[in-house]
């Protein structure tokens, strides 16, 4: 079991690697700077949804289409 996520190359040309998550479990594949993007975003975290936003009061945003 991993205690990070870890960045593993996929192919013997070292061209795509894959992430895997503290439990080894693939996050996503491609080259090596797309896995440390998706490592850094791992790492920073989001931020917990706003009662505001969950109860879908947003009276600011525009549709792109009409439903």
């Amino acid at each position: 079991m991993y205690t990070r996520p870890m960045i593993l190359p996929l192919d013997s040309t070292g061209r795509i690697y894959v992430l895997e998550d503290e439990k080894g479990q693939i996050v996503g594949t491609g080259s090596r700077e797309v896995c440390e993007t998706m490592m850094y975003l791992i790492g920073a975290g989001l931020s917990p949804a706003t009662e505001q936003a969950q109860t879908g009061n947003r009276s600011n945003v525009r549709a792109a289409i009409t439903i």
